[in-house]
């Protein structure tokens, strides 16, 4: 019987890369990426890293050291990294029968033999095919190939770690360097007198279980090189949609706060039309500043639909209605968002006695505007809009085309 092998490819910096991959100008430049609103770094390249910048911390406190480091400062573009990851697993399953995606820039895979040999095909496939870089980490296990992975970022961007190399280095990895080790569970490792992977290993599965239940136990043996977590095959239908974000600056304008849940909503119904579904319930929240004096005046309402629905327009009046409810004249609000949940299939949802009508035809003006919204790759048609203000929209004044999902945004070249 072959030996089977786990491996686990993470793409390199994965915002920092998906920007650079259509500006090669910024190869071995330094670039950050910001999250929603502009407010914080979420992402870092190498450069960054090295200058100490650190992940999470408020963009204007940085401002003049990314300045003097002459960094290219991006706000996030989460439709460009979704369909750069896309691409990605896409390749992968191209290549492989048996991948499991881990997140949005990361997938296991199984290999039956000649790990390092096909580590570096899958590599060198992927970034030709794609563009971006990816180092690729193998071993007896998840967690094993987690650990792999980290040296291959420091190396040549492959490692596969046989048990021999494992139990060299257990001796001197800390546990704090294992996936799924940290916070509370790490000081729990520290009180019993464990400080590296080597004393895990070493412990009696006994005591193991004794003092950290299942879940010391399943690490106990991943660390020993006996597979405890499989690949996660069962894939739960997604329960609700979610759309929310904080505004550029505070409104207390009625008229701008239902231009805001309005756009929410636009975006999340349809989202659960794309799926093919229905939401039975619907929630509304506006929110003041996590620090202002009228934070204990933020609202939230969930409603229980009569009828299961997707559709913008009837959704929107009962949304619009809503606000009307929560509102408080005289609060700066922050914040609103809008949660579509109790989704079912279009199709079974169940028919009100007082409702006339089908809820599973789709409303023909919704799927047009869903056509033209999406060939454009922005809002084009604004259902519910009252183009009142900008003001409580999300900030992102450095974001990058839509290189792969508008047209209008496709990079082109032209020769001298």
């Amino acid at each position: 019987m072959k030996d089977q092998w786990i491996g686990v490819l993470d793409c390199n910096n994965f915002f920092v890369s998906c920007e650079r991959l259509f500006r090669p100008d910024l190869k071995d430049k330094p670039v950050v990426v910001l999250s929603s609103n502009d407010g914080c770094v979420v992402a870092r390249s190498q450069e960054i890293k090295d200058i100490n910048v650190p992940m999470g911390v408020p963009y204007f406190q940085i401002k003049d050291i990314l300045k003097n480091a002459d960094a290219t400062v991006f706000s996030s573009h989460f439709a460009l990294y979704r369909d750069v990851s896309r691409r990605v697993f896409s390749v992968m399953r191209d290549v492989l029968d048996d991948v499991e995606q881990y997140s949005v820039d990361e997938a296991f895979f199984k290999i039956d033999d000649n790990p390092l040999e096909s580590a570096r095909g899958l590599k060198e496939i992927v970034e030709q095919r794609v563009g971006i870089p990816v180092s690729i980490g193998v071993s007896s296990t998840k967690t094993l190939a987690k650990f792999a992975n980290g040296i291959a970022k420091k190396g040549t961007g492959v490692a596969v770690l046989d048990r021999d190399s494992w139990l060299k280095k257990a001796p001197r990895a800390p546990l704090a360097s294992i996936w799924g080790v940290g916070g509370k569970s790490e000081m729990h490792y520290k009180k019993a007198g464990l400080l590296t992977a080597a004393d895990l290993i070493e412990l009696d599965s006994d005591r193991v279980r004794a003092l950290f239940g299942v879940v010391g136990s399943r690490l106990q043996a991943e660390l020993s090189g006996r597979p405890v977590y499989g690949k996660e095959t069962r894939l739960e239908p997604q329960k609700s949609v979610m759309s929310s974000r904080s505004f550029a600056e505070s409104v207390d304008d009625v008229q701008v706060l239902k231009d805001a849940i309005s756009y929410h909503l636009r975006h999340a119904a349809a989202d659960i039309r794309a799926m093919k579904s229905l939401a039975t319930r619907m929630r509304i929240s506006i929110q003041p500043g996590r620090h202002s004096d009228f934070f204990l005046h933020g609202k939230t309402k969930e409603l229980v639909l009569t009828t299961p629905s997707n559709d913008t327009i009837s959704l929107l009046k009962i949304a619009e209605e809503t606000v009307d409810e929560l509102y408080e004249e005289g609060v700066p609000y922050k914040k609103a968002g809008v949660v579509l949940s109790g989704l079912v299939p279009a199709g079974a949802g169940q028919q009100s006695l007082f409702t006339e009508g089908s809820t599973d035809q789709e409303n023909p003006l919704l799927q047009v505007v869903d056509s033209l919204n999406g060939q454009s790759g922005q809002e084009l048609i604004l259902i519910g809009s009252r183009l009142k203000t900008k003001k409580w929209q999300t900030r992102r004044e450095s974001r990058s085309p839509a290189y792969t999902t508008n047209w209008r945004d496709v990079a082109t070249v032209k020769a001298k």
